[in-house]
């Protein structure tokens, strides 16, 4: 009784209203208990892989024009966008193109020999040590810095090029020039620009086509959810130079997410190697993976080791929970800068409801 009361709790803090009754019995009882999700946004739940899917969908894409949420709404996802970029960087390790615990100096001779000391799995990891000079640029000229049209592979001889300021792999530290260095990387082993090697090492064999990375014309575009304050008075927006694609600017929808996590953890699209590489969390204070956060949730028949991936990126709260085991999902898209608490134990309770039904 005492733990319905808790999940009730979270919901209410939540508001809105229920989505359309799914047909899927676990996917049924969880909704059923769960009466609201999100004040903006969409919500996804899966039971288990093979399972219906069940999208719940309210508030304002846009306030202004009015344009309401719906399932096939594109989110900006935040720092979700480091696990499709390390998924992809994955892909070149299984193609024997990338070693994980080779010196990032071996794919960019150009950075100074103290970057020797720093390898690919400590960029995946934010546990290189190189200073965050992105971060430094922007505090000295954040318009100059944010309106910049450099490239991955150019931000990272500008912004990257610091020797590191601990001993890399003893430390976390959150950093943005950590993937513009892995963006780096990816665009000199490929040829190609980041964009267009994300989109053909892991979109297109994922087959996902609402997924793509943001620009200027993000605001003109269809089914494009715009950021706004918790008050829903003005736009919360970021700016989104193309050098940190890696790390903040892929834009995606819910069934999306879990239509790549699918291709990752049940299809072909990674080595099984790789896969475990993705669950393994090199720190544990932070409970850090490769690109992402892996947790375990719930206890006894219903426990699960899940992905973790959160992003911010202005007004966007974006989260994906997955369990590999089964498929399943939660999805919590928001629009309107919901505290990052809030979706946290919203999707603490649903996956729980999720795995004592199914």
């Amino acid at each position: 009784m005492r733990r319905r009361l808790l999940i009730a709790a979270a919901v209410l803090a939540l508001g809105g209203c229920a989505g359309t009754p799914p047909q899927d019995k676990a996917g049924e009882l969880a909704v059923g208990k769960f009466k609201s999700a999100l004040q903006d946004g969409v919500l996804l739940l899966r039971p288990a892989r093979g399972s219906m899917q069940v999208v719940t969908a309210q508030g304002q894409a846009r306030i202004e024009q009015p344009l309401a949420n719906e399932a096939h709404t594109r989110f900006l996802v935040g720092s979700i966008s480091k696990w499709i970029t390390t998924v992809a960087v994955l892909r070149l390790v299984d193609q024997g193109r990338v070693d994980l615990d080779k010196p990032i100096t071996f794919y960019l001779p150009e950075l100074p020999r103290e970057s020797g000391r720093v390898t690919v799995r400590h960029l995946l990891s934010n546990t290189s040590g190189i200073p965050n000079g992105l971060a430094q640029a922007l505090k000295q000229d954040r318009a100059a810095t944010e309106n910049s049209k450099l490239t991955p592979s150019q931000g990272a001889l500008r912004y990257g090029a610091g020797a590191p300021g601990f001993e890399p792999g003893t430390k976390f530290d959150y950093s943005f020039t950590n993937w513009v260095l892995v963006g780096a990387i990816v665009e000199k082993l490929t040829g190609l620009d980041f964009q267009q090697a994300i989109k053909t090492l892991v979109l297109q064999p994922a087959g996902v086509r609402d997924t793509g990375f943001a620009n200027d014309a993000w605001t003109s575009m269809p089914q494009a959810a715009l950021a706004y304050d918790k008050e829903k008075s003005k736009r919360k927006m970021s700016a989104m130079p193309p050098m940190v694609a890696a790390s903040g600017t892929v834009y995606s929808t819910a069934a999306d997410l879990v239509a790549i996590a699918d291709a990752v953890y049940a299809g072909d699209l990674l080595s099984g190697k790789s896969r475990a590489e993705l669950l393994t969390v090199q720190h544990a204070e932070e409970n850090y993976a490769l690109g992402g956060r892996v947790r375990d949730i719930g206890s006894g028949a219903a426990k699960r080791r899940v992905i973790w991936n959160g992003g911010v990126i202005g007004g966007y709260k974006t989260l994906l929970v997955y369990a590999p085991a089964d498929g399943a999902a939660v999805v919590l898209l928001n629009n309107t800068d919901i505290d990052q608490s809030d979706q946290n134990k919203l999707a603490e309770a649903l996956l729980d409801e999720l795995l004592q039904a199914h």
